[in-house]
Formats: C-alpha cells, structure tokens, sequence
C-alpha cells in the first residue's frame, strides 16, 4: 500500500507531531489538524479530519488509537489510515470517492504521556504515566531495568519453596513443579525489578505506581476501583477520555467506530456487560457481516465482548469506550486486537475462550513455541538467561524475551503489514454508514399558478439512517428532517416534513435457503418520497434543505 512515510518503526511523540503537521500543511483543504487538550506532561492529543468537503455534512466514521500507553501498533494504524488516504485520494477514484462521501476523523494517539514513556523506557504502564491511588511507589518489588539493557524482562530467584524449575530440555523455559517434585534446583519468577522497602518472605509485589486504565474510565459500566481497578475516582476523570466522550458528542454525525488494541489478533463488538443473546439480533447481525470483513482483511476473527472474549462473565471488565459508544450512544463500535504473536507460533487463538483451560504442560509448550518463533523471526528480542548480582536478593538469573516488542506489539519488520491490514478494513467498515442520495426530484402544474413538487430520498448504503436499534430504543435523534425554503404559498403539506428512517440493504431479510434458493421477506423502506403542493407564479424558486443526524445533510432545488 503506497503511502509517504514508512511503517517500519513505532513513532515517537515528536515524529507523530511531525508527521500529522505536513498532513495537515501538504492538503489543507481535505486534512484538518486540531488539539483536543494538552495534556499535563505539555503533549497535544491530536484529532485529524479527512473530508473533500464540508465535514459536518456528511456522515462519518472514528478511529482511534494507542488508549493504553504499550499498544503503539493502534497509533500507527492510525496513523497509516490517514497516510494512505491523503497519499492516494488523487490518484486512487474510490479512496477519493470515499472521502467525497464519508468523513474520517482520527485520534491517532489518546495518551501520548503514556506511549512516550512506553517507548522511551524500559517500562510498561497501562494507559498513563500519572500516580494513582498512591503519590509514591509502595512497598514490595517493582519493575525496573536492573541491568540497564532496555528491556526489563523476567527474574528467577532461586528457592526451595519455588514453584518454578529449569525444563530439562531447553533451560530457557521455566516449568511449574508437579505435585511430587520434591528435590532439584527451584525458582520463584517475578518480573525484573527492585524492592521498595523491606524485602519480606515471601517476596511481596507492589501495585503499580502508575494504575490507570483509560479503557475503564467511561461512564457506561463503570465501577469503583474494588470492583473495577483502574478506573479512576469517577467516569471521565481523566482529561483524555472526557476529550474524547466530548469530541464524539460534538460530532453527532459518527456512524461507526474503531478503537485500536493489541493484542490477540481478535475483532470484539459489544456488548460487552451482558450477553449478545439480550441485545437486538439485527444490530449483532450487522456486527457478524460487518466484522467478516475483517476476517477476510485482518484473518481475525469477529466475537462478542461478553459471550466469547471475557473469562469471568460476573466480575467482568466494564467502563469501555466499545460499550459507550454502542450501549449508551447507538453507534456501533468495534474494538480491534492487533497483532497474534500466539497464533503465528502455533499456540492457537485464545478466543473464544475454550470451555477447559490450557494444562500446564500445555502452557509450557507455548512458551517454548513462542521463544522459538521469536529466535526464528525476531533474534533480537531473546535475553538469554544470566547470572546477576542483585543489591537486595543476591545472585538471580535475569532473562527470557522482550515481551514489549514481540508478544505486546509485533516486531518493527512485520509492523507495515499489520497496520496494512487494519487500514483495509476500517475503510471498508467507513464504506457501511449511511448515505442520503436524492433519486429523483420534479415538479410539475396542477392548475393555474399551482404547483406539484416531488422529493425522493433513498439511503444508498448498508446501515440504515439510524445505524442501530440500539439508537432508536435510546431515543436518540434519527429522523430525517426535509424542509421547502420558498416563498411561495404552501398549499398541502408541511413545510417541515418528517422521514422516520430509511433502512440499508443490509436490513433485507434475505438469505440462502435450503442452500437451492434464495429467499427475500418484507422490509422497510430504502427510498421514500414526499411531495408539497405550492402556489406561486412560474419561475419561482424553491430551495430544500435535507438533515438527518447520521445520514447526513444535502440542499436542492427547482424553478417552478
């Protein structure tokens, strides 16, 4: 896929700020750059709109990017959609048709705090690095890069009490005990680090310093942190995550979502606080068709949050920009796990999850299959194990792989193809909203100085006017508004009428049946018509003015 910068290498804050300026100074008529706050560290959080045309006008799609500070591969996705839509949109009629009908709008990187200390360290954070719950580092063992190498990896403490040990076969995996391994060398296994305060025995692990999750910071589903950690004192209290709930807001014309993750090599749609078999089948059938694309680009699978993805479906994870956009706006969201580092090494797709977990024996033999993956693909990221002599615990051995540029995000030689991928479905996904199209407008004389005129409206696309049950069962604003601007004397009709919604050809029950025939039954209308009747004298003109929320807005016009 031809685009102006490379995709070999994960940007920092600089170079992304970099590159989304020349975007924005190189096609100031189709990419507008704005920041949507700054964020305590002095860092813009950046929103990119791409449109040939009045944005506001037009239905839209979002995408999103990097919402937990280790995920880079979602920001350059993000980045990589904007790069290759504003690359080719000249030289390519359907990238160019796309942005004439769609507008795109982009937050590429929502915690550049977070990412920047992701990629400019040895540490891995969740979303941000701003202390919570504590000011200061507890007590107990904390990551950090004890060696200096870069990478803070694994630590094997020898013990008797260990629940670790060498395997015979390949000492670079770490096996658990079996219930009757009673002599040998054995280990405990933490993560590198440090100890605050007192070292205890057993070895305590401290909190993290840095706990928040912007992904359970969203006001649908959210919990207290005994309930839901991470989630901050109340939903939106991080400045990123409210300048994100406010940008969709501003922008009622969003017709669709994607959020980047990693990682998993998995499309998950909501719900995700209660079983797809509660919520409309339409909307979950639009979610399976629209996510098959994905399959066909990505080679991901497509399943629901809640019924496939999570492992406790009582204490389940919730406060999810997915779930709010879907279950508290109507707008349908997808969040897309990047990268399958376990599939590639021949462990499987975690997901759905299986109905018996993996044996330990089983999950030994992973890890061997991934080390050996990596040794073959990416030799850089294998620390082999070696002796260390800790300041608090003594000799340790320090080693494993880096966890951060292999399993967390894919290796930078095989970054282009992954945000490739991405690129391909969210633009197909972008090609779903709807899209009002005016199929046929006239007018005609009924008598003296009496005048017929005629409006048909027809949505064009997959997704009906409406987007989603889930939207009409909220009462959110869906109705298609046409409005005749004249000065002539209306005689029958309102000047203000009102289209409750057009369907997509994506709400045609229709389907194979019997695998011989194709069976099609009723549905709602696609394309409706409506019509005034005016009195005014011949070469009066009449204007109308076409609104609808998500479908957005068209003018015409006649001369009687």
């Amino acid at each position: 896929m031809k685009t102006t910068f490379t995709y070999d290498d994960y940007y920092t804050y600089a170079t992304l700020e970099e590159h989304l300026q020349f975007f924005a100074s190189t096609y100031p008529q189709v990419c507008q750059l704005e920041s949507l706050l700054v964020t305590p560290k002095g860092r813009h959080v950046y929103a990119v709109t791409l449109s040939i045309g009045d944005p506001a006008a037009k239905p839209a799609y979002y995408i999103d990017g990097n919402t937990h500070a280790g995920e880079v591969t979602g920001s350059m996705a993000a980045m990589h959609t904007i790069d290759y839509l504003l690359t080719n949109m000249d030289s390519d009629p359907k990238i160019h048709a796309l942005l004439e009908r769609v507008t795109i709008y982009v937050i590429p990187r929502l915690s550049p705090d977070g990412a920047e200390r992701y990629l400019t360290s040895a540490y891995s954070l969740r979303s941000v690095d701003r202390p919570y719950l504590s000011k200061t580092q507890q007590p107990g063992l904390y990551e950090e890069d004890m060696d200096q190498n870069g990478i803070i990896a694994m630590m094997r403490v020898p013990s008797p009490y260990g629940a670790w040990k060498k395997d015979p076969h390949n000492e670079a995996v770490m096996i658990k005990r079996a219930p009757d391994d009673l002599e040998g060398e054995f280990y405990q296994v933490y993560a590198e680090g440090c100890v605050e305060g007192e070292v205890t025995n057993p070895l305590k692990v401290a909190p993290a310093l840095w706990g928040l999750d912007f992904n359970r910071n969203y006001p649908f589903g959210w919990y207290t942190e005994n309930r839901q950690p991470g989630a901050g004192p109340y939903p939106l209290s991080n400045p990123e995550n409210k300048a994100v709930v406010d940008f969709v807001l501003s922008h009622p014309n969003i017709g669709g979502v994607a959020t980047h993750h990693t990682n998993g090599g998995i499309i998950l749609y909501p719900p995700g606080t209660q079983s797809s078999s509660k919520a409309s089948k339409k909307d979950m059938r639009f979610f399976r068709e629209i996510g098959a694309m994905g399959t066909e680009e990505m080679g991901y699978g497509c399943i629901n949050i809640f019924d496939s993805f999570f492992t406790d479906q009582e204490a389940y994870s919730s406060g999810a920009f997915d779930d709010w956009c879907y279950q508290s706006q109507g707008i349908p969201a997808y969040t897309i796990e990047l990268w399958d580092l376990e599939v590639r090494s021949g462990c499987g797709c975690p997901w759905p999850v299986p109905k018996e977990p993996k044996t330990t024996a089983q999950k030994a033999e992973d890890y061997a299959r991934i080390l050996a993956w990596c040794q073959e693909n990416a030799p850089e990221a294998i620390l082999p194990w070696r002796h260390f002599d800790h300041p608090q615990l003594g000799d340790v051995e320090i080693g494993g792989f880096d966890f951060k540029m292999t399993y967390q995000n894919p290796p930078r030689s095989f970054l282009c193809q992954e945000v490739e991928k991405a690129t391909r479905f969210t633009l197909r996904m972008a090609a779903t909203v709807p899209c009002l199209k005016i199929t046929n407008l006239k007018q005609y004389q009924v008598g003296e100085d009496v005048w017929k005129i005629e409006l048909s409206l027809a949505n064009t696309s997959y997704l009906p006017t409406y987007v989603s049950d889930m939207l009409m069962e909220l009462k959110l604003p869906h109705a298609i508004e046409v409005k005749l601007e004249t000065e002539a004397e209306i005689v029958m009709g309102e000047k203000c009428q009102t289209i409750e919604r057009l369907e997509g050809y994506g709400c045609i029950p229709t389907d194979y049946s019997y695998g011989a025939k194709i069976r099609t039954n009723n549905y709602e209308p696609i394309e409706k018509t409506i019509s005034w009747v005016v009195k005014a004298p011949s070469g009066t003109s009449v204007s109308i003015a076409i609104d609808s929320p998500k479908a957005g807005h068209l003018k015409t016009g006649c001369t009687l």
